[in-house]
């Protein structure tokens, strides 16, 4: 059930949750509910929460849960949600006022502050000058910055890492915009270079080929390599043999690919071998980058990474 904005058709139903949870509504207005957030199952609000934006400072309020689904982390849902919202409008600190849950506040991450410590913004809203008792805790939370997206490292394997692996690895690190992967690649019995084929193709779609180099999967299974969220076979070979201890806990797939290193034929037939080599990992690569990993579990992850290998 997602958490979305409140609109003027919740109007009602959070008020009757509110009423009903022992927290005030007489100030409820279209325009503060412009800053409320709800989940519904079906027809019915489960949860509500709202912010009273104040310049660098904003005030929590409202932050109710039906009582079938209290207990089962929605509040906890909600409350995060808020601050995320609160952040995106550019609050430092987050105020409340509670009577009844000092204890569940603190557990997340709120303090007690003295209520002359109160921006006069938030002196100024209605909850804070009569609203809600003057025995209400006043608590504070500093919202720390968004945390940039962590960076998943992939490494992509085959026999020679000479050419599939390669190209795998340059797609990855120069052709996914905004990518949060960096991509390595590795071979388990590796050639002496680059297939030369492979780095034309690169050269002439203005990928770097500087640091393009075959090397053994030996070199990521070794003290103070990169850890390993991600490991991709795209040969046969490489799915079948039995591979290095890797440092962390990487899923794998496989994502195999006909060799076009072993095209016959022209120059021209050998090219275009590589080309579409080149198109199908481009296609799954991308595929792969726009899972939304953070919203998946790791099992739905897994199978996505094996669903895009047949593809």
């Amino acid at each position: 059930m997602p958490i979305i904005p409140a609109n003027a058709a919740d109007a009602a139903d959070i008020q009757r949750l509110l009423e009903s949870s022992g927290l005030p509504t007489t100030d409820l207005t279209p325009r503060l509910l412009e800053h409320f957030l709800v989940l519904r199952d079906g027809e019915a609000l489960v949860g509500v929460v709202g912010l009273e934006p104040a310049g660098d400072a904003a005030l929590l309020r409202s932050l109710a849960v039906a009582e079938p689904a209290r207990g089962s982390g929605t509040g906890r849902q909600l409350l995060d949600a808020a601050e995320a919202l609160a952040r995106t409008l550019g609050a430092r600190d987050l105020y409340l006022l509670t009577t009844t849950a000092t204890d569940y506040f603190a557990r997340r991450g709120y303090h007690h502050a003295p209520r002359g410590t109160a921006p006069d913004t938030i002196r100024a809203t209605p909850q804070f000058s009569g609203l809600c008792p003057a025995s209400s805790s006043f608590m504070v939370k500093h919202l720390e910055p968004d945390q940039k997206p962590r960076t998943f490292n992939m490494l992509f394997l085959c026999t020679g890492n000479s050419a599939r692996s390669i190209l795998a690895e340059a797609i990855m690190n120069h052709l996914v915009p905004g990518s949060r992967f960096r991509a390595f690649s590795a071979g388990s019995q590796p050639k002496s270079e680059p297939n030369p084929y492979a780095l034309a193709l690169l050269a002439e779609s203005g990928i770097p080929i500087a640091g393009l180099r075959s090397k053994s999967w030996d070199e990521f299974a070794v003290p103070g390599a990169p850890e390993l969220d991600f490991i991709i076979t795209v040969c046969d070979n490489a799915a079948g043999e039995t591979c290095p201890f890797w440092p962390g806990t990487p899923m794998t797939a496989h994502w195999g690919v006909p060799d076009p290193a072993a095209a016959s034929g022209s120059d021209a037939d050998k090219r275009k071998a590589f080309a579409e080599t080149f198109t199908a990992l481009k296609r799954r690569i991308d595929l792969f980058t726009n899972l939304p990993l953070e919203k998946l579990d790791a099992l739905a992850v897994h199978q996505q990474m094996k669903d895009i290998g047949t593809q």
